[in-house]
């Protein structure tokens, strides 16, 4: 097998994502995990989300998780997105930036659709569990709920407690990548001039796209 890697929050900086594959220059039999969050804020979401498409159709063992802010576009496509959940959505999380993203480039976004239904939660090895958000402390990970998987912060950031497996995962930006014995955070604040990150585990080799 090749290089496990994960992919932090993206958040439509579509430069930063191809300057980062640029930089792993990923391999056929690489896992790349991506942790979610691929729209919203920043300027290109339809760009990322396609490129992110297409590089699932080129390797095969790329995961694409679920983050919260692909959770608003998946409750529009099911109908449960109501007029405070699309003001939250538009106004404060930075939909207005992916829909225009979409309709600059002449789509709307069911040309994703299949793309935005069809995001696990999380994924896993042997050593590693893979979400966006966290865990929360004192669940099994087999019965976490798929909120905190996607939302969490504390009592999970806080917590001192050994995991099953070490968690990665992104979500609370931080101003470079936190790495302790249970949990790393790669949420390097991508949409608000940070660098988007990438790491290999177990090597714990980082790489930083500006």
């Amino acid at each position: 097998m090749g290089r496990l890697i994960a992919i932090g929050d993206i958040h439509g900086r579509f430069s930063k994502l191809e300057g980062s594959i640029e930089g792993v220059i990923p391999e056929k039999s690489d896992s790349l995990v991506f942790l979610g969050d691929y729209i919203d804020r920043g300027p290109k979401s339809y760009h990322v989300v396609d490129y992110v498409v297409k590089m699932r159709e080129e390797y095969p063992h790329i995961i694409t998780l679920r983050g919260n802010h692909e959770d608003f576009v998946l409750s529009l496509f099911q109908g449960n997105q109501d007029k405070c959940m699309r003001h939250l959505w538009l106004k404060l999380n930075g939909g207005e930036q992916t829909l225009a993203s979409y309709r600059g480039a002449g789509h709307y976004l069911k040309v994703h659709q299949d793309f935005y239904m069809n995001l696990p939660v999380s994924w896993e090895t042997e050593q590693y569990f893979f979400c966006h958000a966290g865990v929360r402390p004192g669940v099994p990970l087999a019965k976490q709920k798929a909120t905190d998987l996607l939302e969490i912060r504390d009592p999970f950031l806080s917590s001192n407690a050994r995991f099953e497996k070490i968690i990665i995962h992104g979500h609370t930006p931080v101003s470079s990548p936190t790495i302790t014995p249970y949990r790393i955070n790669i949420d390097t604040g991508t949409w608000n001039n940070g660098p988007l990150t990438a790491i290999k585990l177990p090597s714990l080799r980082i790489w930083q796209q500006w």
